[in-house]
């Protein structure tokens, strides 16, 4: 039985469910369908964030294994289960590794993973945990190896909204600082006024996101 994993500050209960709802009719994230079709061959992934286990089962479906790592009890099953539906459970117990964490705390050797996905998860952390965990994150991929992600704007709506300090924002100019190690294969600024949450829940958000593709510089 895992144990319960306090809020994340950023990423609240309330917020979580209104994800949920709404997550139950989005396709597979598009910033990672983009990185796999650059053809790079199935290895080792890290899901940081990987919520109900959408782009884990993709990545399971194409050959990679996979890590899937969330701080949130319910969403590491629901991302087994999903991986278990889409390959079976045999492929499961040798392809991916199920990890309940905060991701503030993730850490992994150097040189693990040939590609980490971190779908609208990074900037749930802290920004005082930030920097180490992105150095963790650079530091855990191989030389060449694909990130795929976010990161949010100082305009998205959720900055106002959350505890000072509990979100890690930036602004264009410091995303691409944080690229630095990197070759940029692809960065979309997108902000927009929106919804989170389904009919009747729904509540307004406006987006302020970057959506990055980048490779490790060797």
């Amino acid at each position: 039985m895992i144990e319960p994993t306090p809020e994340v500050p950023g990423f609240p209960r309330e917020r979580l469910n209104r994800y949920l709802d709404r997550n139950r009719t989005l396709p597979v994230r598009d910033t990672l369908l983009r990185a796999l079709a650059l053809g790079d061959p199935p290895g080792a992934a890290v899901d940081l964030g990987c919520g109900p286990g959408k782009e884990v089962a993709e990545l399971l479906r194409r050959g990679w294994t996979v890590d899937a790592v969330d701080a949130y009890p319910d969403m590491v099953d629901a991302a087994r289960a999903a991986a278990e539906a889409a390959v079976g459970a045999d492929q499961c117990s040798r392809s991916l590794r199920c990890v309940h964490q905060r991701l503030a705390e993730w850490d992994a050797p150097a040189g693990s993973f040939d590609l980490v996905h971190a779908g609208f998860s990074l900037p749930f952390i802290a920004r005082a945990d930030f920097t180490a965990l992105w150095a963790r994150v650079v530091r855990s991929l191989r030389p060449g190896g694909l990130f795929a992600g976010q990161f949010f704007g100082p305009n998205d709506s959720f900055v106002a909204q959350s505890p000072a300090g509990s979100m890690s924002v930036y602004a264009r100019a410091e995303v691409d600082a944080l690229l630095a190690g990197f070759t940029v294969l692809s960065i979309a600024e997108e902000e927009r006024d929106g919804v989170i949450g389904v009919p009747p829940n729904e509540v307004p958000k406006h987006w302020h996101v970057f959506h990055v593709i980048a490779r490790r510089v060797g």
